[in-house]
């Protein structure tokens, strides 16, 4: 009996920039083949979605799936594993805005009630396509958002920071309202939502010293459960998850900025240079110094051969997707 391969999962990280935690990326590098791919992917950051033309459909890793057309906007939260793809012998054109809303409202730029804490904790994948006749308002912030973000007009920061914020506050009202409706019934949460917290977490907390008992704690369950869910959602244990992480910033810092490897190793959360060294040519294939020697660009030099590849953000669609 030929033996099972797991499905890769693909993590796309995208660097933000502080100010202003939102990136866009659209043209017409952004034609969605109708090429499904053998891997979901999800990213470190929301996605705030926009098809200009087209039809297809976007899938998610339990099945799920939901059609989109010409004219709708989508929201996907980061760490939710999904794939987009258009109709059979078309491509559908898309803009993205990848935005970190925790971090934007975090940031002391609005007063946030403690009770209103940014994190979409009830979002179902069955209603991530916000059309425009039953969510007029969502969708004209949506507009409004890439409108400035693009042409980046006089004040454009502070104008797309208040759109951002009310959209963030408008799709939390407009899932609390689904959710009020369809009492979630027979659409159970899978692995990857169990584990959100830790997740999230995880992204926030990489430099710390982290135990698997206090992720399991975020998500209110034992550890031993938490083990076995996390590895039935992402492939692979915690801490090489975690490492994941650190070893993706690792490379970051190494091709942008000028830091001795001893600081990097220091600042991604790793107890000693030997233990830094193990784990990044573990997961890259070659050590933190060949990794800076070479200065490389192409977004595939992050990729590793773990059951989650890990991509320095991604800014064309892919082509002929595997």
């Amino acid at each position: 009996m030929s033996k099972k391969v797991k499905s890769i999962v693909e993590h796309r990280f995208y660097e933000l920039p502080p100010d202003i935690p939102a990136i866009l990326l659209d043209g017409d590098k952004w034609y969605i083949s109708d090429k499904k791919s053998s891997r979901m992917h999800f990213h470190n950051c929301d996605e705030i979605g926009f098809c200009h033309s087209g039809k297809g459909t976007i899938e998610f890793n339990n099945g799920a799936t939901m059609e989109f057309n010409a004219g709708d906007c989508t929201f996907i939260p980061h760490y939710l594993s999904h794939t987009t793809y258009s109709d059979s012998g078309s491509r559908s054109l898309w803009s993205y805005i990848f935005i970190d809303f925790s971090t934007l409202l975090s940031a002391g730029f609005l007063q946030i009630p403690e009770n209103k804490h940014p994190a979409f904790d009830d979002v179902y994948r069955n209603n991530c396509v916000i059309s425009r006749d039953k969510h007029p308002e969502v969708f004209a912030l949506c507009q409004l958002m890439l409108s400035e973000i693009k042409e980046r007009r006089d004040d454009w920061s502070l104008v797309f920071k208040y759109y951002a914020s009310a959209m963030f506050f408008l799709i939390r009202r407009m899932y609390q309202k689904l959710q009020a409706v369809n009492q979630l019934g027979e659409h159970a949460t899978e692995h990857s939502y169990e584990i959100k917290m830790a997740l999230q977490y995880i992204q926030n907390h990489y430099t710390e010293k982290l135990k698997v008992s206090d992720l399991a704690s975020l998500c209110h369950i034992s550890e031993n459960h938490f083990r076995r869910l996390f590895l039935a959602a992402m492939g692979i244990s915690p801490i090489s998850y975690l490492n994941l992480v650190r070893i993706n910033q690792a490379c970051i810092l190494l091709n942008a900025s000028n830091q001795s490897i001893l600081n990097i190793a220091d600042s991604t959360g790793f107890q000693s240079i030997a233990s830094f060294n193990r784990n990044f040519k573990e997961i890259i294939g070659i050590s933190p110094r060949e990794y800076r020697h070479q200065l490389t660009t192409k977004s595939d030099s992050l990729v590793n051969q773990r059951l989650v590849r890990t991509y320095n953000g991604w800014t064309e669609a892919e082509v002929n997707p595997l």
